[in-house]
């Protein structure tokens, strides 16, 4: 009988990284949300006119582009070594 593969740790990386992608995605929607009831509640865009931009906009543009990262850090493959070790020597006693 053959034993079940184990993931190896890269693969449980990106797996991590990409529900850490979905969650930041999942926040970036609502923090969307908030600003844009914020801007209705203001009757303007923020940052337009007088109005500085809002802290729901600036949690939602970065919580957007830290779960593009983790997405694009997920979908790389692993990555190959750019130093490899010298091949290990055994020593015979003569």
């Amino acid at each position: 009988m053959r034993r079940p593969a184990v993931p190896r740790e890269d693969q449980f990386l990106r797996l991590g990284s990409f529900a850490v992608g979905v969650l930041l995605m999942a926040s970036a929607w609502l923090a969307g949300d908030l600003a844009r009831a914020h801007m209705a509640a203001i009757g303007s865009i923020c940052g337009a006119g007088p109005d500085p931009h809002c802290g729901w906009c600036f949690g939602a543009a970065r919580r957007g582009r830290g779960g593009l990262v983790d997405f694009t850090g997920a979908r790389r493959g692993p990555r190959s070594a750019t130093v490899q070790a010298a091949p290990h020597r055994t020593f015979d006693r003569v």
